[in-house]
């Protein structure tokens, strides 16, 4: 069993404007998907990660282990941390927003 630490956008209210964030650890051999988006977080558009497991669930996450940020080709620099990295806020992303 390979467990590591995810920090994911809490799923118990979909329709929820306030965002709560758990850590959750996931069994990365029952990953099925681990896709790069871009959602809205507290009104900014961040940086996030799409994950599907074998179980059919299926989760946003604002920060996954750099393991798997080097695997999808992702700067650690360019990608979600604790801290979520705003893309609104990056120079070079503002040709995308508008």
């Amino acid at each position: 069993m390979a467990l590591a630490k995810f920090k994911i956008v809490s799923p118990k209210d979909g329709q929820s404007v306030d965002n709560i964030f758990e850590t959750l650890l996931i069994n990365t051999d029952h990953i099925v998907s681990l896709k790069p988006i871009r959602m809205v977080v507290d009104e900014k558009l961040v940086l996030g990660f799409w994950i599907r497991t074998t179980n059919g669930k299926k989760y946003r996450a604002v920060d996954i282990p750099s393991s798997l940020k080097a695997t999808l080709g992702e700067d650690e620099d360019h990608g979600s941390t604790t801290v979520l990295n705003v893309l609104s806020d990056d120079p070079s992303q503002h040709e995308l927003l508008n």
